[in-house]
């Protein structure tokens, strides 16, 4: 950390500007998800948030509508945009453009530097600091970093503490001590935002009410206004829920409700879209490997209902207020992914041998990827049926029994 947050207390009490502030996340599409949250946050506080990310995640620009300005990094080149509108979209800007509104933007607030919050301190994220850095210094803007803690060193004692298991227990839970210093992401970005001074802003100040996440409407041939989306793909295969499973928890959908099931995922995933598609072609809109992110998004957006594993798409569930069941497998909860909204349910065995992986990848040492398959259809659908039937958006075991 070059600068800490509390030597950029200098404020215009009469400031009517968000402070420009830069967040960072270059990984996957759903880790950039999860800064939607930080965006939203440091809208209330006062700044305006840009987002440097990698050209892979371009397309989630159009889908957040926290953010001011956008650059986009891969390997040395940037881009830039600007939302010269504030309810407009994000445009493509030249550098020379893109600097002149973040002079005009630091005009009432006289900030000493830019600050850039690194979110997820890796090399690439690094790089892509360095990179900004010395366009911005060029462009007469001088700037300090601020990382997120990320806690590596406990998500490791917690998969090496599952890998002492010689037999698959389940409910077998990590230590306390362990337990206590697993942060999720979300409480990692929180105490780096909440270190930020807060900028006294005018009416123009937009608060924390606005939805970090929104897609474009997208309505494919044959979908109704009431479905439920099946997100079937996954990064890696031990975070895959076996496809007996998906098609047993479709036959119920079909059998005891009135909702249509919307099948989503990428090209990989083809194969296993006809096998749940058959037998119920009327029921059933197959759209795996056929729609985009934004769509997928949209899609997911409009859902009564999501089901999905460890993936992107629980983060799009629990920011944009989806009731969802995530089912966790060889990842674990306390790694720091899970949803944290009342509306997604996590569906986690609790096996001992969990987590084998931080991210999923290799092959289960017990040969039976028990901790996938031991979460049921008939589980599932059990918290589904509170959506389809009653309407509930609350799945949090307490509020069920206050319901009952």
């Amino acid at each position: 950390m070059t600068q800490s947050a509390q030597g950029l207390s200098h404020t215009d009490k009469n400031s009517t500007h968000a402070r420009p502030l830069i967040v960072t996340r270059m990984s996957a599409i759903g880790d950039t998800v999860i800064t939607a949250r930080a965006q939203s946050a440091l809208v209330a506080k006062g700044y305006a948030p840009i987002l440097l990310t990698h050209k892979n995640n371009a397309a989630l620009l159009e889908c957040m509508p926290c953010l001011q300005g956008a650059c986009i990094w891969s390997e040395g080149n940037l881009e830039f945009f600007t939302r010269a509108d504030p309810e407009g979209p994000l445009l493509p800007t030249q550098k020379v453009d893109f600097f002149q509104w973040l002079h005009s933007h630091f005009h009432e607030t006289k900030p000493e530097k830019c600050v850039v919050l690194d979110l997820q301190r890796t090399g690439r994220s690094k790089r892509a600091i360095r990179d900004l850095r010395i366009t911005m210094s060029g462009g007469g803007i001088a700037s300090s970093v601020q990382s997120v803690s990320k806690g590596t060193i406990w998500r490791i004692l917690l998969i090496f503490w599952a890998s002492l298991s010689l037999r698959q227990w389940f409910d077998r839970t990590p230590p306390l001590w362990l337990k206590r210093r697993l942060l999720s992401v979300h409480e990692h970005q929180a105490q780096l935002i909440n270190a930020l001074p807060l900028i006294p802003m005018g009416s123009e100040r937009r608060a924390a009410l606005i939805r970090p996440l929104i897609a474009p409407a997208f309505t494919p041939n044959g979908l109704g206004s009431s479905y439920v989306v099946f997100a079937v793909g996954a990064s890696a295969r031990l975070k895959a829920w076996p496809r007996e499973h998906f098609r047993a928890l479709l036959k119920l959908i079909v059998e005891n409700s009135d909702a249509q099931v919307c099948l989503c995922g990428g090209p990989a995933e083809s194969t296993l879209g006809e096998y749940l598609a058959f037998g119920h072609d009327s029921r059933v809109v197959n759209l795996i490997g056929k729609t985009s992110l934004t769509e997928t998004l949209g899609l997911i957006q409009k859902a009564v209902y999501v089901v999905t594993g460890d993936s992107f798409a629980s983060h799009v569930c629990d920011l944009m207020g989806i009731p969802a069941s995530i089912i966790f497998g060889s990842t674990h909860p306390k790694l720091g992914f899970a949803p944290q909204g009342s509306h997604t349910l996590v569906h986690h065995t609790g096996l001992s041998c969990s987590p084998c992986s931080r991210h999923g990848q290799g092959e289960c040492r017990f040969k039976n990827v028990r901790c996938l398959t031991s979460v049921k259809p008939e589980q599932v659908f059990v918290q589904m049926r509170l959506v389809l039937t009653r309407g509930c958006q609350s799945l949090d075991p307490a509020d069920q029994l206050l319901d009952s």
